[in-house]
C-alpha cells in the first residue's frame, strides 16, 4: 500500500507523464500541449463571447504572468492575435489565426486521443470517485494556505 505522504509524488509523476505525452502529440505544430489546450479553449469559448487572459487564467489557475507569457509567444508564433475591446482598451480579446485554425482539428482529435489512453481500463464510477478526490484535493490546498505560513 502507498504511503500518505505519495499523493503528491503520485500527482506530479502523472502530470508530468500527461505533459510529455501531449507535447509529442501536438510538436508537429511547434507548440506545447498547454498551448494547444489554450488553443482549444480560446476556440471553444469564443464560440460564445470574446476571449481574455484573465479567463485563461481563471479557466487554467495559471497565473497573469505564465499566461501572459504564453500569449505572447503564441502570438509571436503566429498562433493568436489580440484585438483591442471597444469598450474597454485595456481588454484585449484573444483571437486564433488562419494558422490555429487549420491546426484545430488535428489538436483536438490528438487531446481526445490522450485522453482516452490516459482513462482506458477505468470504470465511470472510478473517473467520477478520481474527480470527487481531486475536487476535495484542491479545496483543501486553495483553503488551507494558512497551514503554510
Amino acid at each position: 500500500m502507498e504511503e500518505e505522504g505519495d499523493v503528491g509524488k503520485y500527482i506530479q509523476m502523472l502530470s508530468r507523464q500527461i505533459k510529455r505525452r501531449m507535447d509529442k502529440s501536438v510538436s508537429e505544430y511547434d507548440i506545447t500541449g498547454k498551448q494547444g489546450a489554450i488553443l482549444l479553449y480560446i476556440y471553444d469559448e469564443s464560440q460564445k463571447r470574446n476571449v481574455y487572459a484573465k479567463d485563461i487564467e481563471v479557466a487554467f489557475d495559471m497565473r497573469r504572468a505564465s499566461v501572459t507569457g504564453i500569449i505572447q509567444l503564441m502570438e509571436k508564433n503566429g498562433l493568436i492575435k489580440r484585438e483591442e475591446n471597444i469598450q474597454d482598451a485595456r481588454l484585449k480579446k484573444l483571437k486564433l489565426t488562419s494558422r490555429a485554425e487549420e491546426a484545430r482539428e488535428k489538436l483536438k482529435r490528438e487531446i481526445v486521443k490522450v485522453e482516452q489512453n490516459l482513462i482506458e481500463g477505468i470504470s465511470k464510477e472510478e473517473i467520477e470517485t478520481f474527480f470527487t478526490i481531486m475536487k476535495k484535493m484542491s479545496f483543501n490546498l486553495s483553503h488551507n494556505d494558512n497551514n503554510f505560513e
